[in-house]
């Protein structure tokens, strides 16, 4: 049977939901294949890309493999040389056609200078170690727990004494974990839409740190999420703006995760990054939420991180294919939820 590549079009969404929901063994309702949701990340205006966002392989006009796009442009530190890139999603394949997801993949390759993906599959990351792809370092994610009482409350996964013994333990951690009061005070003022102020801070920061380019139409491409719960914020010192960030609260089997999805400041002062995640996550807990998680790929968050009370609680591998070696060796980079699907 012939194996037809084409470009996802509007009217295979359902299809699409259906095929993702049984190749990933999710509940029917999973926000991340819901078709509004769908039709949001791959349709919905983002920057000024044009090129498609998602492909499908079919066969007989059956979808039986897709990959999704994230398309961004990278900071490579300080040079203004801004290099394409995008991080894949919903990368899948019937079990029976392995070779349609593989095809999939590489056209989705063809309009970027380097794709990158943090987390993946086993088998996925398999393949990338087959492809060339580097994995230049394990991105962890820091926890805070601000209502350990949380995980006795229903619905639940564990027994009742497990979870006892959990809180007992997450009690621990904020005892052992301590947060530090910043010597700056900063607060968080909610917004509709984000402006000009975007590049303003991005160009004062100079983060010499391999990054993603921060634009008033990504930004506001979140803020347009289906499932409003993702909202975004300015960072002010008095009437002074010093930074934006987007705040999420993803909510799972009764636990209410808050997400701090992204965070830029004007400078890499660390007292300011102390105040700033400081501030964030107060509004986090103002909004309801039970944990806090953020990414602390580079030494300057996490420590900042730590100042806040939080830990380490797990890694994921960042792969990167770069054939044409526009990343140093010795990048180090600031990754945050905002990159591809984890801000919901």
């Amino acid at each position: 049977m012939d194996i037809e590549i084409q470009s996802l079009p509007k009217k295979k969404i359902s299809e699409l939901h259906d095929f993702l929901i049984t190749g990933f063994q999710q509940p029917p309702d999973a926000e991340f294949a819901a078709e509004s949701v769908l039709e949001w990340k791959y349709f919905d205006p983002l920057d000024s890309a044009t090129a498609p966002r998602a492909f499908i392989a079919t066969v007989n006009g059956r979808i039986v493999a897709c990959v999704g796009i994230c398309p961004t442009r990278l900071v490579v530190g300080l040079s203004p040389q801004l290099v394409t890139a995008s991080h894949g999603i919903d990368w899948l394949a019937d079990k029976s056609e392995v070779a349609a997801g593989l095809m999939v993949g590489q056209q989705s390759e063809e309009n970027f200078d380097v794709q990158f993906v943090i987390g993946g599959t086993p088998q996925a990351i398999k393949i990338k170690k087959k492809q060339g792809w580097i994995f230049p370092l394990q991105v962890p994610t820091f926890c805070r727990i601000l209502r350990p009482i949380y995980r006795l409350q229903s619905p639940r996964q564990d027994a009742l004494w497990k979870a006892a013994v959990k809180v007992a333990r997450d009690y621990g951690r904020r005892m052992f974990c301590c947060r530090r009061s910043p010597k700056t005070a900063l607060v968080v003022r909610q917004v509709e839409v984000f402006g000009n102020e975007i590049e303003r801070i991005t160009s004062a920061c100079q983060m010499p740190d391999v990054h993603t380019l921060r634009t008033p139409e990504l930004l506001n491409h979140y803020l347009r999420y289906p499932k409003k719960n993702i909202s975004g914020c300015l960072v002010m010192a008095g009437n002074q703006v010093r930074g934006f960030a987007l705040l999420s609260i993803v909510q799972r089997q009764g636990i209410r995760m808050g997400k701090i999805v992204d965070c830029f400041l004007d400078c890499l002062d660390q007292d300011l990054w102390h105040a700033a995640l400081f501030a964030l996550t107060n509004q986090l807990q103002a909004n309801g939420a039970d944990l806090v998680v953020c990414y602390g790929s580079t030494p300057w968050m996490a420590a900042a991180l730590k100042n806040n009370g939080f830990y380490q609680q797990k890694q994921s591998p960042l792969s990167v294919r770069d054939p044409k070696n526009l990343i140093p060796n010795n990048a180090t980079f600031y990754l945050t939820h905002l990159e591809a699907d984890h801000a919901y």
